[in-house]
């Protein structure tokens, strides 16, 4: 029974490490820490300078952020600068007046080349932007400040970049590649973002060829990191300022703490949710690698992608992606060599491993839709999707399916069977991976290797390769399933899949010891399992309400038509939190015309009396014919207190635009746009120049819809206070006006 205890423990405390390796924070730094080291508490005074209130490019507030910094930098006396000047998006069709911030710290080499540090300082419109990206601000103020602190300067220089507009579509980043002359300077990218307000810094993301830059972040330390990381996010549709700044063609690396994803872009990313661990150890990297690269070789040499990830004690293990193939060979032969010497039972063990990873795929899948479901009739419950109570009920049923297959198999195959069904199968996978996305390859070529390798050790020395190749495969997959399914997708959907399938592979991968715990226990006890998961799940829906710190995301329209004098209140199409249910009745058929306010989303709601409001306007400078086509060149005015206006080309092809006298260059698009369209942020008091060639002959519509922060006061209309767990989010209550202009 001893045993079986000290057993029971390890397995729980080396799943507690890998979750905590990749959720904990260290502790902030206080300020009265030496002036060279990064201290949270310091950098904390930033951000709550900062995230007073919204500060999206456009808004009142984000001209006091913008002031606020350079009074720092002048403090610092690093003679800062403000790039003013348009920005024109090669990732998305939008442009806007943007004011980039930034100064150079100079090193010993005065003529040699820089470390670029970036972070964004504009938030949205619908929070005050502590985590997103106040942090990353303050963490650059603070990382400026220890460096400025040195006796001795670093052997390279130092440009800290607060890039504007990111929000609105990288236009900072993008205007800083295509026009300050600093960039050609740049040696090294560190870019610094958040998707949350709390957890560790991820390096997400790096530039091509990173196993260079990859080992100076291992010399660094405590470095929360993987390939796998770095190859999912090359496949999404995401994009933070690093995808302008990566045409730099330099070595790069992105960080973001992701945790907290509830009160991402709301109005409760504030001061009060940011966890100042999260900004310490965002400092930590960004100060740490500043100093790195800064006393190291510029330029940096050229190597390929790397295989890397972290563990407790070890770091950051980092080998060449080239090296991916032959080590999943080595695997295989391993595992050949393991399942020649087992013989009995393997192929009904794959079979039964293949099995048990469908089903629990689909029992995670199933568990969390009829949850959804049910917290849905249960007006007073919230969304569980990103707690980690909830995975554990989930990943517990999971485990309940695994067990009991897995005692059914036993009945008619060897007892080691099905343990090395699961090594083949995780062996298939590996070199599956290494052949295809070789930075995810780790996850089960190591596991796959080691579980081998201990099969093959002499019996006297096994139980210790067996321990090493548990400790591995739980310090991997586990916390990797949580980082997946509880922060980054949640669990319903893929997330929810994502986790069934992580569940099986460690339970199968580490059956002989939750055997030997459950020796003698029917069905290795999945019936218990089974009943705790449906106790956790049922405290969860019981105790899950929407609050501060779970909030409920809204935002209010208020939309006119300056043409024909309509006005619309209501929401966004798909917003059905009961709270703007309640508000925007009656429900009405929207207008057309609403369609082409919010795009494709649409409008719900009801008709309102209109609000007299300036609305967007247009005056056509120029129209000529130039190399077979007409080019109309217009000046476009947003009516005052707008952030944003939408201009949209409607009648006529464009085949080339240009806005400010910079070319849009449409090659890198995310996305092809059907029609002409380009919103513009923060549009100057003289007005936006835009030209557009389109064929000779034809005529053209220009649609322009304006936004504006806030609800005006609309005659019998009365929207109450919202409660303390309903929020803004993303634009916030936000007022539009639609006109349409025929040249």
């Amino acid at each position: 029974m001893r045993d079986r205890i000290a057993i029971a423990l390890a397995l729980l405390l080396l799943s507690a490490l890998s979750v905590a390796r990749v959720s904990r924070p260290p502790r902030p730094v206080a300020a009265t820490s030496p002036d060279t080291v990064f201290s949270a508490e310091r950098a904390m005074r930033y951000v709550e300078d900062i995230a007073i209130r919204p500060h999206a490019m456009g808004m009142p507030d984000h001209d006091r952020v913008r002031d606020y910094i350079v009074g720092q930098l002048n403090a610092l006396n690093l003679r800062p600068q403000i790039q003013t000047t348009t920005g024109v998006g090669t990732r998305y069709q939008v442009a806007g007046r943007v004011q980039n911030i930034l100064a150079w710290l100079p090193g010993v080499d005065a003529h040699g080349k820089a470390v670029l540090l970036v972070a964004h300082y504009d938030g949205v419109e619908g929070g005050p932007a502590a985590g997103d990206n106040g942090s990353g601000t303050a963490a650059l103020l603070e990382t400026l400040r220890a460096l400025r602190a040195r006796k001795t300067a670093l052997a390279h220089d130092v440009i800290g970049l607060f890039t504007d507009g990111e929000e609105t579509g990288l236009l900072g980043a993008a205007a800083f590649v295509r026009e300050h002359p600093w960039a050609k300077d740049v040696a090294v990218v560190l870019n610094f973002d958040t998707r949350g307000t709390s957890g560790r810094s991820v390096m997400f993301e790096t530039g091509v060829g990173n196993r260079d830059a990859v080992s100076v972040l291992r010399s660094v330390g405590d470095a929360t990191a993987g390939s796998v990381f770095t190859t999912i996010y090359r496949t999404l549709p995401n994009d933070t300022d690093l995808s302008e700044l990566s045409m730099l063609g330099q070595p790069a690396m992105n960080f973001a703490f992701v945790d907290g994803i509830e009160r991402y872009h709301t109005s409760n990313d504030d001061v009060a949710h940011l966890d100042p661990g999260s900004l310490q150890h965002q400092g930590e990297q960004m100060l740490g690698l500043a100093r790195a690269f800064g006393s190291g070789t510029l330029p940096r040499p050229r190597t390929g992608d790397a295989v890397f990830f972290d563990l407790p004690l070890i770091g950051l293990v980092v080998y060449p992606e080239s090296l991916a193939i032959p080590l999943a060979i080595v695997m295989c032969l391993a595992v050949g060599a393991a399942v020649f010497r087992s013989r009995r039972g393997v192929i009904a063990g794959v079979v039964v491993t293949l099995v048990a990873v469908v089903a629990s795929a689909s029992a995670a899948f199933a568990v969390t839709w009829i949850a959804t479901l049910v917290l849905q009739r249960l007006h007073w419950s919230g969304d569980p999707q990103w707690r980690g109570l909830y995975a554990l009920a989930v990943s517990l049923f999971c485990m309940a399916v695994v067990l009991a297959l897995a005692s059914m198999a036993k009945r008619w195959t060897h007892e080691s069977g099905v343990w090395m069904g699961a090594i083949v199968v995780c062996a298939i996978a590996g070199l599956a991976l290494s052949i295809v996305a070789p930075g995810a390859s780790y996850l089960f070529v190591w596991p796959a290797l080691l579980a081998a390798v201990a099969v093959l050790t002499p019996a006297r020395a096994r139980p210790v390769v067996e321990w090493i190749a548990i400790a591995v495969t739980i310090l991997l997959l586990i916390g990797f399933a949580y980082g997946v399914s509880v922060v980054m997708l949640g669990i319903a959907g893929v997330g929810a899949v994502a986790l069934g399938v992580l569940t099986a592979t460690v339970v199968l991968l580490v059956l002989p010891r939750i055997e030997a715990v459950m020796a003698g226990v029917e069905w290795n006890g999945a019936e218990w399992l089974a009943a705790a998961s449906a106790v956790i799940l049922t405290a969860v829906a019981i105790t899950t309400r929407p609050g501060p710190d779970h909030p409920v995301p809204t935002a209010l329209v208020y939309a006119v038509n300056a043409d024909s004098g309509e006005g619309w209140f209501g929401t966004y199409s798909g917003v059905s939190d009961n709270w703007s249910q309640r508000v925007i009745a009656p429900f009405a058929a929207p207008p057309a015309w609403t369609r082409r306010v919010s795009g494709t989303r649409g409008l719900v709601g009801h008709p309102v009396a209109r609000v007299s409001l300036d609305a967007p306007a247009a005056a056509l400078v120029r129209d000529t014919i130039i190399a077979s086509a007409r080019r109309l060149v217009f000046r476009v005015h947003a009516p005052p207190g707008a952030t944003n206006l939408v201009m949209r080309a409607l009648g006529a092809h464009v085949s080339s635009s240009s806005i400010d006298g910079r070319v849009v260059d449409t090659t890198r698009y995310r996305r092809r746009p059907a029609e002409w369209s380009m919103p513009y942020w923060a549009v100057p008091d003289t007005g936006a120049i835009v030209a557009l060639s389109v064929p000779t002959g034809s005529h053209i519509e220009l649609e322009l819809v304006s936004r504006q922060p806030g609800l005006p006061k609309v005659p019998g209309l009365t929207v109450p206070p919202r409660p303390p767990q309903v929020v803004q989010a993303q634009f916030g209550d936000a007022t539009y006006i639609y006109r349409r202009l025929v040249f």
